[in-house]
């Protein structure tokens, strides 16, 4: 079954996927819990247009997709800070513009011979060791960032006028947390696609939601799934020669089906034995 490991390309590919994975799963309860998951399939969008004005000029994108979704990062927290648009608003108005403009440097571009559907859709399998060394900076500075400012980043994403109330610096949080999404975003995209990479935020914490309410509890068990689901995903991908991205969305998809199946089985049971509580301790 693991055979696909003496391979030293599927090693780095699964390597940089776990690597994209935990931090993902490590953002994803700030960012959809604060009401901005939109925020990663607007980045996606971003580092799309980054990675195509990247390979125009070098043979590592990373370099210039990198800073021009930074840029853009803190542009879009920018716009919701100061112009008094709305979060989605901000990620739309930016990003709308982002893709726009990757998509005129494409019809211009005659010597641009790199295939859009690996942009799309990735391409996890043709690793670099920059995009690899890149993912391992990713994840530790993710670490940091979490274990550092936990408390901090748990009360501004319930409840953002109190943590203002309470002394925290949540522009800094906020911009923080905004240019580390973009950064993972640009990692991630070649490797999982621009279609596809905002869903390694959104389904850590779909699917941990479902087994439990406690925020610790959320975060640790979409670092696990997250986790799980990226190894399931890559080892069926290389026996059922599916591509890579796609089969990582279809593992997350089954446990998100499962896992509410199973919050439904225990809220039934529940329903089910309340009646027989109540009234053992009435008598």
């Amino acid at each position: 079954m693991f055979s696909f490991l003496q391979y030293g390309f599927m090693v780095y590919a699964l390597l940089l996927a776990l690597l994209i994975s935990l931090a993902a799963a490590l953002l994803s309860p700030f960012l959809v819990l604060s009401k901005q998951s939109l925020i990663a399939d607007g980045m996606a969008h971003i580092a799309f247009t980054g990675v195509v004005i990247g390979l125009l000029f070098s043979n590592e994108p990373l370099y210039i997709a990198l800073p021009f979704a930074l840029v853009a990062s803190f542009a879009i927290t920018f716009l919701t800070e100061r112009a008094d648009l709305d979060n989605d608003a901000a990620i739309g108005v930016v990003s709308v513009f982002a893709l726009a403009l990757g998509l005129i440097i494409i019809s211009k571009s005659e010597g641009f011979n790199r295939s859009i559907e690996s942009l799309l859709v990735g391409s996890l399998l043709t690793v670099t060791i920059p995009e690899l060394i890149g993912a391992s900076v990713l994840a530790a500075l993710v670490i940091a960032f979490v274990l550092v400012f936990y408390r901090k980043l748990l009360i501004t994403t319930f409840d953002v006028t109190y943590a203002r109330f309470a002394g925290v610096n949540t522009k800094f949080l906020k911009y923080a947390l905004s240019a580390l999404t973009s950064i993972f975003v640009v990692v991630g995209v070649r490797a999982i696609g621009a279609l596809l990479i905002s869903a390694f935020i959104l389904f850590p914490v779909l699917i941990s939601r479902q087994l439990t309410k406690s925020f610790n509890m959320t975060l640790w068990l979409g670092v696990l799934f997250s986790i799980i689901t990226t190894f399931l995903g890559i080892t069926f991908s290389y026996h059922l020669t599916l591509p890579t991205g796609p089969a990582i969305i279809m593992i997350f998809s089954a446990f998100l089906i499962v896992t509410f199946i199973i919050r439904i089985i225990l809220a039934k049971r529940r329903i089910k034995n309340a009646p027989n509580t109540r009234s053992k301790t009435s008598s």
